[in-house]
């Protein structure tokens, strides 16, 4: 009888660490489908309407996967993005999109224009926001920036989001 429900206990031991490999497996698969997996929504080329920056060269780099989730949820998938990388400080990235340079491509910017990653120090990041209305459809753009300190290269981020809201349906 021991033998017996030493055998069974095995059985479902094996059963269950089955059972957990599987589902670590299809988690796994399930956040890939829900990030869009690393490369999806990436575009080919800088959109027209976003002024390149010079001598910047496009990169095979990922938005790092907390912040793509983040812009996934609030795009509900609505997004492309690419990268680049450029010899140039974040600071000098930075103060290419300007305020007056974005308004001259179409594009609203916030308030505060570039928003650098220290008030006070070196910026070594910054965070661009612009926006565009047209007609019903409404897009934010995000540039971010950062500095590799291995590298010593900076990365640029540009992300277009389609953050039209659905029009109401009639009731009826």
């Amino acid at each position: 009888m021991i033998a017996r429900t030493r055998n069974t206990a095995e059985k479902w031991t094996a059963v269950l660490a089955l059972m957990l490999v599987l589902a670590v497996v299809v988690s796994c698969r399930m956040v890939e489908s829900l990030t869009g997996g690393e490369k999806a929504g990436t575009v080919s080329s800088l959109w027209s309407d976003v002024p390149p920056f010079d001598g910047a060269k496009k990169a095979d780099i990922a938005i790092p996967l907390g912040a793509r989730l983040a812009l996934r949820a609030m795009t509900q998938g609505k997004m492309n993005f690419i990268a680049f990388t450029s010899d140039k400080s974040a600071e000098e990235i930075k103060e290419f999109y300007s305020n007056e340079r974005m308004k001259a491509a179409g594009w609203t910017p916030n308030e505060k224009g570039c928003i650098g990653d220290s008030e006070d120090q070196k910026n070594t990041g910054a965070i661009c926001l612009y926006n565009r209305k047209s007609g019903s459809q409404q897009e934010v753009l995000a540039i971010i920036v950062a500095e590799d300190e291995k590298t010593k290269q900076s990365n640029i981020f540009y992300a277009r989001m389609d953050v039209t809201q659905p029009s109401p349906s009639p009731k009826g």
